[in-house]
Parts: structure tokens; sequence; C-alpha cells
């Protein structure tokens, strides 16, 4: 005779009382952190945007701002990058990097996103980890979305029910908010949704790679 469970709202038939066991290999590490008291770096990145109203071009900035990737030597942003390096040293102890690693801050950067404006899709190679700490994200000025890594993953793919697992989507839409920071691994292919907000979203970019203690 057949069994009859219920797994998610619908019924399923099996043949015994065996449990389906799911073992989630290769996963993609995303850390995130709420961090407060640094607000008025965007009032740095204004003043920089100031006097540097071009910023750098050829990045993945469509309709943004992107300033010179050399902020963690200014001495503005200290306590920020030492906020940054002891959480990618946290997050170096989940990833199983030898003790006598450390990570390296190998470039910061401020990025204004005006109304109307997005990132396009990109990764940040030739490093470890890449984040994103927000400083000013008004309400509907864009999500972060991280692509699936697996590059076959959706060559077949079946239809999947509303609302699935972000353990099988090949999308994941993140909404930070102000003091949200972000680790992801620097190969992870993400884009930013265009800015439908009145007012500019403001970031703080970086890539850490590693090194000897």
């Amino acid at each position: 005779s057949y069994n009859y469970k219920f797994y998610g709202g619908y019924k399923r038939t099996t043949m015994s009382d065996a449990q389906l066991n799911l073992h989630s290999f290769f996963i993609t590490p995303v850390f995130s952190f709420n961090l407060e008291g640094y607000s008025s770096l965007k009032d740095d990145i204004l003043e920089f945007r100031k006097e540097d109203q071009i910023g750098v071009k050829g990045r993945s900035t469509n309709g943004g701002w992107h300033s010179k990737d050399n902020l963690h030597n200014h001495p503005n942003f200290s306590d920020l990058r030492s906020e940054i390096f002891n959480f990618a040293d946290e997050a170096f102890l989940h990833l199983g990097v030898q003790k006598m690693y450390m990570p390296e801050i190998t470039g910061m950067w401020g990025i204004i996103n005006p109304p109307g404006s997005s990132n396009r899709l990109h990764n940040h190679p030739y490093n470890f980890l890449s984040g994103v700490f927000y400083l000013q994200v008004p309400e509907d000025s864009g999500q972060i979305i991280f692509h699936d890594p697996k590059p076959q993953a959706e060559v077949l793919s079946p239809p999947k029910v509303e609302n699935h697992s972000i353990h099988v989507a090949h999308r994941v839409n993140f909404k930070p908010k102000n003091g949200t920071l972000l680790f992801f691994p620097s190969y992870l292919n993400h884009e930013v949704e265009e800015n439908n907000s009145q007012d500019d979203r403001i970031i703080v970019s970086f890539n850490i790679n590693f090194k000897r203690r």
C-alpha cells in the first residue's frame, strides 16, 4: 500500500516511510552584517564627487558616479577599513582559510547612483571576496541581484513554483538597508536594479584578497 505525506502544501505518494535527505554541496557563501555610526561618510563621498565630477569610467555603473578605488587609504575611512578587516577575518574562519592568512583590502571606492541609474552585470576577478557597505538606501532605489554561479544550471530548468527556495533559485534579490555590510565571493555575478526613488543611493564597495600574516 502507499503512504501519503504532505510536502509544502501538496500530497506526495511514496512506497515507504523512507525520508528524502537534502545535502547542500558547493554552497555560495554570502555574509551580511549591520553597522552603525558611519553615515557621515556619505558626505565625504559627495565631496569627492564635487572635486572629481567625471569620476572613474568604464566600470559597471550605468548613469552613476564611481570614485577612485583608494578610499581605504583615506584617513576618514580608517575606522570603516578596520571594521571591514575584522568582519573579513571572521568570514575567513567560516570559509576554512588557514590562520596564517589574513584579509587584505585591494581596493575601496564610492558609488553614487542617482535616480534612473543602475549597475550592469559584473564580477570582481582576481580577488577572493568583494563587498558593499550601504550608506544611503532610499526606498525603491534598487536591490542587488546575485546570479547563479553555475553556468549550466539554467540550460534545462523546469518551471518553479511561486516563492520557491533561494537554494534552487537562479537569481536572488537582496534588499539592503542603511548600514548593511555584505561580503560575497568575488566570482559571483551581480547587478543592481535601477534606482526608482527620488534620491541618490550611496555605497562603498571594496575587494579583499588574502596574504600571509
